[in-house]
Formats: C-alpha cells, structure tokens, sequence
C-alpha cells in the first residue's frame, strides 16, 4: 500500500476513534507510528488535523473537509483489495 494511503488510513482511525491510542489498537501499530503519520499528513497538506482536549482528539475544520476525501480512498483500497483476492 502507498504511504498516502496509510497517511490518510490513520487519519481516519484516529477521526473514528478520537485518540492515537484508540487509532493505533484499530491498525495493530505502536502509537508513535500513528503519530508519526498523522504528523507526516498535517505537514504534507500544511494544516493541523486535530487539536487535544482532555477527553481526546477533535477534528479540526480541515480535518472534516478531508474526512470525504479519505474515505473515497478507503472505499478505493478495499477495491484494490478485494481484486487482488480474486485474482489469487
């Protein structure tokens, strides 16, 4: 898988779960890896995906905006995915 994809899979695990902690349990990762993704996603686009509070993360505004995009991704790999078992 491309590393955009893993970027945008963690965005989304941690959108879903509300914390790298949650986010990274979903994926099978160390939490610094999820971290490190996300952080490498906000670089990238220029903008912050999430801002902390004490009951977890919270999307920015950004955030939301590229909520549909990833997902179009997701639903794009488990396309790929599912081609490739067919082919197997």
């Amino acid at each position: 898988m491309s590393d955009d994809w893993e970027r945008h899979r963690a965005f989304l695990a941690v959108l879903r779960e509300g914390s790298l902690s949650g986010a990274a349990r979903w994926l099978a990762l160390a939490q610094p890896t999820v971290r490190r993704r996300i952080a490498d996603l906000e670089a990238g686009l220029g903008v912050a995906l999430f801002t902390r509070a004490p009951d977890g993360l919270v999307p920015t505004e950004a955030a939301l905006g590229l909520r549909q995009h990833a997902e179009a991704m997701e639903i794009a790999a488990a396309k790929v995915e599912a081609a490739r078992q067919v082919e197997s």
